[in-house]
């Protein structure tokens, strides 16, 4: 994880920023909270007798295991295990599984968390107003927070892969704020920043509301691609690192098929490895030549060739069983948001989450939280909504009647993992894959200690229940404590920061 503190940051910031912005981290520099300065250096790590969820159908269940951990990396998994120097974590009558994987989360949103809830329907539809008027008036040091405690937070849950859909940040100043904040938690996964957002105007404007709306994606410019170029060389030029930069081009569904092509090379050219996008089958069907002209737009993409093992499409709840087979054929992925679409069953266009569908199909699918502005941080609970939300619709019914627990798992951790092109790295314990790892306490008296492992842990178990959480063979979390992180600090530098930008939002007319 790299030690640059959001002081370090901003006084780095500050040489590339305009007059305009350096007041705002002027004050930022005062800050006293820093990144968790958490030791590189993983070594070798036994976690002796745990109870193994390995998500591996060669190993499945092992009651009493060990897994040793050396350089990073999950060098064996048996029992009774030699300790050969390692740093011995006694795990007895604990749960090991692998750290989960979330699909699509924009971490950002975490800086105004509870400003709109999805339980109050009537407010939370005024979501992208919220959001037209929340990007122009965060400072780089908000987006620094936003993703720091966005990524803190997912790995208190046991989440240790994203893909973080970065659909926020207005220049470049933000999005290398963001990018170093996700980055800073030590969270892996994809930093997938969003082409195209354009806004122009600022807090105490008044602008007409089809302008916001036009500028919210807008045509990706070359001043986007700057800023795609600084993120790759500036943040995340390590291809070893845990986190990696993601591109969601701004051309997609309604676009012209020649935009598309022109836009999607690019990105693919710079040997960007995830390609991100929202997926939804428009009201009406576009023109020929465009996205969206047939179904949801994937038989257009098809046709043109463009669809590949980079492609991530997030939602896609109407997709047909053939845009299935031609996302399966060409190794494209998909991520349902369960618990954030139940309200898409009211919508003709949308309809039930797609994962069941899609798995049965052969694509590599998995779930995500999508708006944490509005939904728990616990990944469990994500986790239960997915298998319940196979009820909304016969297929789905027909599906689940034959689920184990196991199969709700899989799209969080194996499966979960390979719908974010990182099958080979993450999502179970194999020997040889990336040590993300979590140790679930079963003390509490609510977690069941009847069933399988899979039973207990999808049924009973919760973000207090995660003892630790090793990433890369790094601790993050040791006995249900985030290591050097100060909550209460964090909390309060969110507080200062949402009454400072909450009134500027708010002082922006949308006519």
């Amino acid at each position: 994880m790299a030690e640059m503190t959001r002081k370090s940051f901003l006084r780095l910031a500050a040489a590339a920023t305009t007059s305009a912005a350096i007041g705002s981290q002027t004050s930022a520099q005062s800050s006293s909270v820093a990144a968790p300065r958490v030791s590189q250096s993983s070594g070798r790590i036994l976690i002796r007798g745990a109870d193994l969820l390995t998500m591996d159908p060669a190993l499945g269940e092992i009651e009493g295991g060990d897994v040793l951990v050396d350089n990073g990396r999950i060098s064996a998994v048996g029992k009774e295990l030699a300790q050969d120097g390692a740093e011995v974590s006694d795990a007895t009558g604990m749960i090991l599984m692998p750290g989960m994987c979330d699909g699509h989360r924009h971490v950002w949103q975490i800086i105004d968390a509870g400003r709109l809830a999805k339980t109050q329907p009537a407010h939370y539809a005024t979501y992208q107003n919220w959001k037209m008027r929340t990007i122009v008036s965060l400072t780089p040091e908000d987006h620094y927070l936003g993703g720091l405690v966005g990524g803190l937070l997912a790995i208190d849950s046991g989440v240790t892969s994203v893909i973080d859909y970065a659909h926020g940040q207005i220049n470049a100043e933000t999005a290398l704020a963001a990018g170093h904040g996700v980055k800073d938690s030590g969270l892996g996964g994809w930093f997938a920043f969003q082409m195209g957002v354009s806004s122009s105007y600022k807090p105490g404007d008044t602008v007409p509301l089809d302008v916001a709306h036009s500028q919210r994606i807008s045509r990706t410019t070359e001043t986007h691609w700057a800023t795609a170029e600084r993120l790759q060389k500036e943040v995340f030029s390590d291809s070893s690192a845990a986190m990696q930069l993601g591109l969601a081009p701004a051309a997609g569904n309604g676009r012209s098929l020649e935009d598309i092509r022109a836009e999607w090379t690019r990105v693919r050219d710079m040997e960007v490895r995830l390609l991100g996008a929202h997926l939804h089958k428009p009201a009406r069907p576009a023109a020929e030549g465009f996205m969206g002209h047939r179904d949801s737009g994937i038989p257009d993409l098809s046709e043109a060739g463009l669809l590949g093992p980079d492609y991530h499409a997030s939602h896609g709840n109407r997709l047909t069983t053939e845009e299935l087979a031609m996302l399966r054929d060409t190794g494209g992925m998909v991520c349902a948001t369960a618990m954030g679409e139940f309200p898409y069953m009211a919508s003709a266009s949308r309809g039930p989450s797609v994962h069941a569908r899609a798995r049965a199909a052969g694509v590599a699918t998995g779930i995500g939280i999508d708006v944490n502005l509005v939904l728990t941080q616990d990944y469990f609970e994500h986790m239960r909504a997915a298998f319940w939300s196979h009820y909304l619709e016969p297929a789905g019914v027909e599906l689940a009647a034959n689920y184990k627990s196991e199969d709700s798992l899989d799209f969080a951790t194996a499966l979960g993992a390979k719908a974010m092109r990182l099958g080979d790295v993450a999502g179970s314990i194999t020997v040889g894959k990336r040590a993300d790892l979590v140790l679930l306490d079963t003390s509490r008296i609510g977690f069941a200690m009847q069933g399988s492992l899979a039973d207990r842990v999808v049924n009973f178990a919760s973000r207090e229940d995660v003892d630790s959480v090793w990433i890369g063979g790094v601790a993050r979390k040791r006995h249900g404590e985030m290591i050097d992180v100060d909550w209460g600090a964090l909390k309060s530098e969110i507080a200062a920061a949402q009454a400072r930008f909450g009134p500027e939002a708010a002082s922006i007319t949308f006519t």
